[in-house]
This record gives C-alpha cells, sequence and structure tokens, in this order.
C-alpha cells in the first residue's frame, strides 16, 4: 500500500511518506559517492552500469542498493508506492535495473526532477518486479509522477495538481477527487482504502496555507492516512537535507542530517535499524556497514513467515548470501 506526497511553507519543499506493509523491519543506508555498480537482474535482460555521482542516505526492507525511498545530497527524494496496474515495458535491449534499483540509480545520478525524467528513458525495469509507481521531488519544488502501464512509461509532470500518489493510477484518482464520484466505496478494500487516503491528503493539502510549523504538520498529514500495518513514517526536509521518521513501534520522532555523514568513496558507509534506534535525544544513532549487518536485514526479510506464506517464494540460502554480499562486487 503506501501514501507519498509533496507539501510546501512558503518557498521550502518536504516529502511525506507512510510505509504500509505486513513486514515490520526497516533499515537506513549512507551511500557513497564515486562507487561503479552493476545491477542485478536476470538474463537475457542486459545490466545496467553507473557510477555514483551524489552521495544518499535510503530506507529500505530489502538490504542495502534496494530502497524503499530516499534522499540524495543534493536534495533530490525519490518514493514509491504499489500500483497493481503496473505494466513495465518489454525487454527492449536497454540497460535494466530491477524496480528498487531503479530509485537507488536515479539517486546516484540525478539531481533534479528533469534528469531523472531524462534518465527514465534510457533504462529498462526488469520483468520478474514488484509493481510500483514513483513520486520523484527536487528541492526547487519540482515534483513528477512516474507510471508504467499498458507497457509505456507515463509522466505526470507539468500538470500535477495533486503532489500526490497512494495505490490507484494517478490520472483516474484526480479525475474520480474531482469530479466528486464516490463510487469506489462500493469497491473492494484495497481500492477503497487507496481513495480514500489519497481523499485524506488532498484535502489536507488544500488547507496546507493555515500551518506554521511544517515538520509536525506533515506528520499530522501521515497519521490521518495511516493504515494499520503503516510501519515507518518520513519527513524529508530537502531545503535543510534531513530526514525525521517515526516507526510502528516507537513514534517519537528522530531525525537525521547530511551534514553528519561523509560520502566520500573512501570511507565507509553508515547503516542502522530504523526500528531499533539507537539514538541520544532527538539524533538516529548509526554504525559502520558491515556485509554482516546487511546479511541480517536481507535474511530477515526473506525468512520472514508471513512475506514467505504471501509471496509462495523459495528463496535458498545462497541466494540470500549472495544478496548481503551484492554491494560488495561495486568497484
Amino acid at each position: 500500500m503506501s501514501t507519498a506526497f509533496q507539501y510546501r511553507t512558503n518557498d521550502t519543499y518536504f516529502i511525506g511518506k507512510n510505509q504500509d506493509v505486513i513486514y515490520n523491519k526497516a533499515f537506513l543506508f549512507s551511500n557513497q559517492r564515486g562507487i561503479t555498480k552493476s545491477a542485478l537482474v536476470l538474463p537475457p535482460e542486459v545490466a545496467a552500469s553507473w557510477v555514483s555521482l551524489y552521495g544518499s542516505i535510503t530506507v529500505s526492507q530489502v538490504g542495502k542498493e534496494f530502497p524503499n525511498g530516499g534522499m540524495n545530497e543534493a536534495g533530490l527524494v525519490v518514493e514509491q508506492t504499489t500500483l497493481l496496474e503496473t505494466e513495465y515495458p518489454s525487454i527492449t535491449g536497454l540497460p535494466t535495473v530491477n524496480e528498487l534499483q531503479w530509485i537507488q540509480y536515479m539517486l546516484d545520478t540525478c539531481q533534479s526532477v528533469q534528469e531523472v525524467l531524462k534518465a527514465a528513458h534510457t533504462i529498462s525495469i526488469g520483468q520478474n518486479t514488484s509493481k510500483l509507481h514513483y513520486l520523484i521531488a527536487d528541492r526547487n519544488g519540482n515534483c513528477a509522477i512516474v507510471e508504467f502501464i499498458n507497457g509505456t512509461i507515463l509522466v505526470h509532470h507539468e500538470e500535477l495538481k495533486y503532489p500526490l500518489i497512494t495505490n490507484s493510477p494517478y490520472k483516474m484518482a484526480c479525475q474520480e477527487i474531482e469530479a466528486g464520484i464516490i463510487a469506489w466505496r462500493d469497491q473492494a478494500e484495497y481500492e477503497q482504502n487507496s481513495m480514500l487516503r489519497f481523499l485524506t491528503v488532498v484535502n489536507r493539502l488544500k488547507s496546507s496555507g493555515n500551518f506554521e510549523n511544517s515538520i509536525p504538520w506533515g506528520f499530522e498529514v501521515l497519521s490521518a492516512a495511516r493504515r494499520e500495518d503503516t510501519v515507518f513514517s518520513l519527513v524529508y526536509d530537502q531545503s535543510c537535507l534531513q530526514i525525521h521518521m517515526a516507526t510502528s513501534l516507537d513514534s517519537n520522532r528522530r531525525s537525521i542530517s547530511f551534514t553528519d555523514f561523509d560520502f566520500t568513496n573512501n570511507t565507509r558507509a553508515q547503516a542502522t535499524d530504523l526500528q531499533g534506534l539507537c539514538s541520544t535525544g532527538e539524533n538516529v544513532k548509526f554504525e559502520e556497514y558491515t556485509t554482516d549487518f546487511n546479511y541480517q536485514a536481507v535474511h530477515s526479510f526473506f525468512r520472514d513467515p508471513l512475506l514467505t506464506s504471501y509471496f509462495q517464494w523459495k528463496i535458498t540460502d545462497e541466494m540470500i548470501h549472495y544478496l548481503a554480499h551484492y554491494p560488495e562486487s561495486f568497484g
């Protein structure tokens, strides 16, 4: 499920995100500049290769290099939610990434929405992936939504009335809200809940000029849009390069600042367990990233009994070991 949206105070822009899923673990990773990477895809798809130009901080439930979302040091935010109507373009011969590495690729290589939209036409998303759509926003206030419908990339940018995604196709959701259509209230719980959250955030955004303290206001909107399975809530402050967060296990808000990180490639990345935050006051404490830390993240996800039952996947110990060590393959 999940909800992501952009809002502003004067000339300052923010992104709010609720992550809704039956798995309640999550991890934060810093990502260094100057790292040569190659995507993890299966033949006959051609793996994309790139060099990270920007450092970033990402949140992942799967492991390092496979983020659910994040922000880079240029203030670019890339977030996603599930969209079951997604149909990625068939194999075209373009360099390929998976649906989560698409996020890391953009954070590594782009500093603006315009750069992301250009890059989106130069790479493909692999076929054997989850169905997502994306919200992209830069610190100058530009925002776009990228979807893949009927095998074609669909970009909502110039006329983005509501900078918001839930789990409904963007154009359809906007049209129904504008027309006052409430027929979706008779639909299945999934569609109904998605549209209710969309409407909830739309109504808050329409009154957004009435707030003074932007971070608490963002969390108020996230609270209004949360579900019983909301695992964590984030507010990205793109101007100050800060990420504010609360989780299902700790409603106290914590913060991280990019000024506390060294993103040069001769230093080690940092990591932390988002649900087991080791914090001093309001600040989140990170530790040096290790393969063992990543192994725990990967193993926890792919051995979770609820996820295993739901997806019916058969992930071997060798595959978990490979994914945990995957970042070590970079130059």
